[in-house]
Parts: structure tokens; sequence; C-alpha cells
């Protein structure tokens, strides 16, 4: 019989070998958790630059959403801008739109777990030059808790892609989302604004004995810098007036809107929850009046300068003289009057809360410095970053959160005297009729 004999040196070979692969195989092990762990983060909805909400060149294929919050379910009703899609024909020459909806649904933005995903085809649907398409979701939800949906839209006649991000709030019995609001053409209205001093019709989740109107008549000061100590006003909560809203049946009550302000719905007068509706005026969220034009100004002048202009006999003759100076000439001043107002209408949109967004910290830091190059979203705070991140000259503002009874939209600017230089910088920048997107 042979036997097989290993020598000393071959033994220590196989144990190398066998060592080896041991730890091979332990370091892949490490490798692959490390790339699970980086991917379960970036699902979660912080962990990503969501700068494209309030992007002014993309194109907004999703104009607005509404939530409405039933006993199990919450209905997100989708508002399109239909004239931004790509268009198909058919065989007899009509303009034809297809799109893809995407959604996943999270318990907030830290969360990488999914809690429901889903995906909607629509295809071949007629276009006959409308402005808005609807379209409508029907997320499982609980009373309680909050959700958030990030809702993605593909053009599939087109390159256009976007996403939007969706908060459900549930964590009271009685909100904004307990209600739907219409105009005097039974129109849905998807903001929280109201264009219009009219009649409005408010449907409620279920049937309610009753619901109540709380007016506010009050005049917010605008933003200040973003070095200022000065603390914010407190506010007062109580209200011009309270009248009980007409009941047209167990669901439907009519809300008069006769003045701006902003009109607080509530089960009860004693309560400083429900929902809110405002009233700016009839060109909000546009500047079209002469304090549209005036008022925004307060962030580019001198006190001296601001003064002259409202005191003056002709405003909108002082406002026009005033872009002329700092733009040296008629095209340049039209140049500088388009981006800052449009500037004032992008804030307007995205930021207003218990005050028109123009005068919201996030909107002053909006219309002077720009567009966002990067914003990171967690539940209590957004973080704005101009420039590359990383870099040590980026500039960096956080706004947190503010737990508002008229609002889910209100975050404030946390200030600091390090912010003096790149304020400004910005304002000079404007003053020396230049348009500034800061980097």
């Amino acid at each position: 019989m042979a036997v097989e004999v290993i020598s000393l040196q071959s033994q220590f070979r196989i144990r190398l070998k066998r060592t080896l692969f041991r730890n091979y195989n332990l370091l892949m092990l490490v490798i692959l958790a490390q790339a699970f762990n980086q991917c379960t983060l970036e699902k979660s909805v912080s962990g990503k630059n969501i700068s494209y909400l309030y992007k002014e060149e993309v194109p907004a294929l999703l104009a607005q959403t509404s939530i409405f919050n039933t006993q199990q379910q919450s209905k997100v009703l989708l508002k399109f801008n239909a004239a931004d899609f790509g268009k198909s024909k058919s065989e007899r020459g009509d303009d034809l739109l297809n799109y893809a909806l995407r959604y996943k649904v999270y318990s907030n933005y830290s969360s990488s777990e999914v809690l429901d995903s889903g995906k909607v085809i629509r295809k071949d649907l007629s276009y006959f030059g409308q402005d808005y398409l609807l379209d409508s979701l029907q997320i499982s939800t609980v009373l309680g808790q909050n959700y958030l949906i990030e809702c993605v839209i593909n053009d599939l006649n087109g390159a256009h892609r976007n996403t939007q991000l969706i908060d459900v709030n549930r964590s009271l019995r009685f909100n904004e989302q307990s209600l739907r609001v219409y105009n005097s053409f039974n129109e849905l209205v998807f903001s929280d604004y109201v264009m219009n001093a009219d009649s409005y019709k408010i449907e409620t989740d279920i049937p309610r004995e009753g619901l109540y109107s709380k007016y506010y008549d009050r005049d917010f000061p605008v933003a200040s810098p973003p070095f200022s100590t000065i603390a914010p006003r407190p506010f007062d909560f109580t209200p011009n007036s309270t009248v009980e809203l007409k009941q047209l049946d167990p669901k439907h009550f009519k809300l008069f809107v006769s003045k701006p302000g902003f009109y607080q719905i509530t089960e009860d007068t004693l309560r400083k929850t429900g929902g809110t509706l405002h009233y700016f005026g009839v060109s909000y969220p546009q500047a079209k009046t002469l304090l549209d034009l005036v008022n925004p100004l307060r962030y580019l002048t001198t006190n001296e300068e601001y003064n002259d202009i409202i005191s003056s006999e002709n405003l909108k003759k002082s406002v026009d003289a005033y872009w002329l100076k700092i733009g040296d000439n008629p095209e340049r001043a039209r140049e500088l009057i388009r981006a800052f107002y449009s500037r004032v209408q992008y804030a307007n949109t995205y930021f207003t809360s218990y005050l028109e967004g123009w005068k919201s910290d996030r909107g002053m830091c909006y219309i002077v410095y720009g567009p966002p190059d990067i914003v990171y979203r967690s539940t209590a705070t957004e973080t704005w970053l101009y420039g590359e991140e990383g870099n040590y000259n980026t500039l960096s503002l956080t706004f947190t959160k503010v737990m508002n009874p008229f609002t889910t939209n209100d975050y404030r600017l946390n200030r600091s005297g390090s912010l003096k230089t790149s304020w400004y910088r910005a304002v000079e920048y404007w003053r020396q009729g230049r348009v500034l997107t800061y980097r």
C-alpha cells in the first residue's frame, strides 16, 4: 500500500491558502454588506439632492398636487401641465398624450423602507389644447401616521421626467388634508391660496355637524437678513372674526372669502388646528400690482432709497427709475426686472405659508441668491447649498421646519453672523446691475 508523505513545507502552503481563502470570503462579505448599506441609504429621500424642485428652467409636468384623507386611505390628486408633454398622433391626426407614473411611499424623509409602490401607464389620452390634465392615486394610510410619497412622471412621447415629493399628513384627525375646496365653477382648488374674493365650497372627509371659519388680517414684515439676530414677533392667535359656515349637506359647507388675509377652517372655535385658505389678492402669485413691485425691493435697497420710493407720488415712475439707475441702461434694466420679479413669483409658488412666499426666509434667499445647486430635506430641516458639496467656499443655508397651526410649509432660516459677507456680496451684485445666481 502506497503512503503519501506531505512535507511540513507543503502543509504550511495548504494552511496558508485556506486562511487566505477564508479571509478573502470574509472581505467580500464586508464589501457586499457595505454596498448593500450604501444602496439602502441612497433609497432614503433625505440623502438625495432635490434641488430640481426649485429649478426655474425645468418643465413642470406635474403642476400641483392635493391630498384628501378619508378613513383608511389618502387620495392623491394630480394636476399636470398638459402643454409641456410631448404629443403623438392618432390615425386621424389627433394629438395624444402618453405618460408613466411611478410612486414609492415612505414613512418619512429619513426612512429607506418602502411601505408601498406602484406604476401606472396612461396611453393615448386625447389632447385638445387644454391647459391641464387631471389624474389620481389611491394610497392606503392610517390615522396617526405621516407618509411621504416620491412620485416620478415620465413623458413617454418626449424626454421630460419630473419627480415630486408629496407629504401626507395623518397625524391629526382633522387638518388641511381632511378638506377639499372648490371654486364657484365647481373646480378643485389645488393650492392653499385663492385668487378671487368669492364663495367656495368646502368638502369634508366625513359628515360633520358644523364648521367654523376664523379670519385673520395680518400684515407680516419681510424676512430679516440672514445674519440678523432680531427675533420674530409673537403671533396673536385672536382672530379678527369667527363665523359658522353655512352647511349645504352633511359633508359640504360654504365659505365666503371677502378680503385679503387667511381663513382657518376648524371644527371648534377653541381649537387651533384645521385647514387654512389664504387670499393675497387677485394677481397672486404673480407680481403685478404697484405694491407687488415695490415691497420686494426691500431686499436690495437702503433704508433711504426704500423710503424715497414708497413716499413718492408716482410709485411706478419711482420703481422704474430705481431699476434704470442700477441697470444703467433700459435693456439691462428690463433684464433685471424680468429676473427679479420672476423669482418673486417662484418664491410665492414654492414657499407660501401663513404669509406670502416672497416674505418668507426661503423666499428671501431664493430671490437674492437664486435657486440652490443642492437641496437636502429631512423631516425637520431643509439645507441649501450654493456651489459644490464639500467645497470650503460653498454657501450653506439651513432652514428648520416650524410647527405652525396654519401651514406645514413654514421654515425658518438658522441665522448666523457668518452669513453677512455672502449677503452683502449678493445684494451688491444686484445693485451693480447683474442678475445673481450665487456660486
